[in-house]
């Protein structure tokens, strides 16, 4: 059992250290702590299945768990490079480290208990967490995108809490399994309950229509943080979500966070047409990404969920590849105008090809594992509701696929006059090591299949 304590006790002991005013000593703490929690979590996903005291530690909170590490140790090494070139930080480096260990500490606590007020706390502490970090750059659109984050968020926790008291009146229990097993329980207030949590989760994960904060954040914070958030922040919280959908079983509310999905694919597309600037952008294929997972985990079919599941893994690894490449890029252009990016290949040759690629990867292009996870997502819509719903969210996806490479082929491919100025170092390895491994997850399917297998809630 102490194993699956350890990567906490890890980060604590990693904060702690942070705390003293050595900016060398943070961030080697962090890479450390980063490397000690990935492995560690390889040797959860390799352990039985826990439920015991506070801890429900199942298939899918295994591949979170190693997620959440994994993407925590390349925004450390990407992070130690890029700090360099914010001029005016709000924060010295060492309290940078601090928050960000802690944040991805409340993000593994989210996934692994199995208390829906736990599950509350935790989400409501990545808040907490990472409010500072968004306006790291701390200049006013930064420090404005943070207030914003923090206020709309607020709002969705606070009704997420209200529902997780009404699920506390209709059951007695908070316990996930123990709702799950109920017979007998205020069904009316139980759905009502369920409808807040739902929606106060769905708010932190990016989904239609308290989305609004989410490409304010992605649009003004530095790389390594847009990255974070949109690869593993944003489907904790539709963890939350899964979690809450799993153990009511209720039609309607599977229904009511379907529409939901359907919505945020639809109206990210739309907005993805015409935007102007490529971090937003990428934040507006967040909230589609997110949309269509969504859509996975509440048809509760096998092929959608596995779909579901392939898909957030595969985009948190291209995602996380995409932000970190932007960072490049406006290190050297100064701008985030896609109109005024040019000759990427010329000039930036391995961050082109890493944003090229990882654009492909997050709108699901074939091979990569979004494309698959996409397509069984897609499978389970025809099932359930047909073939007129799977065109119409077709025709959105191929909007938003066409949208997306269209303007990073634009940026990357371009005629320009600029010499190369990008050389071998952490800050280009790094996004093209997660877009890599965002194509490897299509040879993992069927090790992730079993793993969610063994793990359900049955």
């Amino acid at each position: 059992m102490f194993v699956y304590y350890f990567p906490f006790i890890i980060l604590v002991f990693a904060s702690l250290l942070c705390v003293f005013k050595r900016d060398a000593l943070a961030a080697f703490v962090s890479v450390l702590s980063s490397l000690i929690v990935s492995a560690l979590s390889i040797v959860i996903l390799l352990k039985p299945n826990v439920t015991a005291g506070y801890l429900f530690i199942d298939g899918f909170s295994k591949i979170m768990v190693v997620l959440i590490s994994f993407i925590y140790l390349t925004t450390a090494l990407f992070s130690i490079t890029y700090l360099k070139h914010v001029e005016k930080p709000l924060l010295k480096k060492n309290f940078y480290f601090l928050y960000l260990n802690l944040f991805v500490l409340s993000m593994l606590f989210s996934v692994v208990v199995k208390n829906l007020g736990l599950i509350w706390v935790g989400i409501e502490a990545t808040t907490i967490t990472s409010a500072l970090l968004v306006a790291i750059d701390n200049d006013k659109p930064a420090i404005e995108s943070a207030w914003r984050y923090i206020i709309i968020v607020s709002v969705g926790l606070i009704m997420s809490l209200v529902g997780v008291v009404f699920v506390y009146g209709a059951c007695h229990t908070l316990d996930i399994t123990k709702i799950a097993l109920l017979k007998s329980a205020n069904y009316k207030l139980l759905l009502l309950g369920s409808v807040f949590v739902v929606t106060g989760f769905a708010t932190k994960a990016g989904i239609f229509p308290l989305h609004t904060w989410l490409p304010d954040v992605h649009g003004r914070a530095i790389a390594p943080i847009s990255a974070i958030f949109s690869s593993i922040l944003l489907p904790v919280a539709l963890f939350g979500v899964y979690r809450v959908l799993s153990s009511v079983g209720m039609d309607s509310l599977h229904l009511y966070a379907i529409v939901l999905g359907f919505l945020s694919v639809i109206f990210a597309s739309i907005f993805l047409v015409n935007q102007k600037f490529y971090k937003r952008m990428f934040a507006y294929s967040s909230i589609e990404n997110m949309g269509m997972i969504l859509i996975g985990l509440a048809l509760f079919n096998k092929y959608a969920f596995l779909g579901a599941v392939v898909l957030l893994v595969s985009h948190a690894f291209a995602k996380s590849s995409a932000f970190y490449s932007t960072g490049n890029v406006l290190n050297v252009y100064k701008t985030r105008e896609v109109s005024k990016v040019k000759g990427m290949v010329e000039r930036l040759p391995f961050t082109a090809y890493s944003l090229v690629f990882s654009a492909l990867a997050v709108t699901g292009a074939p091979p990569f594992g979004t494309f698959l996870g996409e397509l069984l997502i897609i499978y389970g819509i025809y099932i359930k509701f047909g073939l007129f719903w799977v065109l119409v969210l077709a025709t959105f996806l191929v909007v938003a696929f066409m949208s997306v490479n269209y303007k990073v082929a634009r940026m990357a491919f371009s005629s320009s006059e600029f010499d190369r100025v990008e050389k071998v170092r952490m800050s280009a390895f790094v996004p093209l090591l997660n877009v890599t491994v965002s194509f490897v997850i299509v040879f993992l399917i069927g090790f992730i299949e079993k793993i969610l297998i063994a793990g359900m809630i049955k």
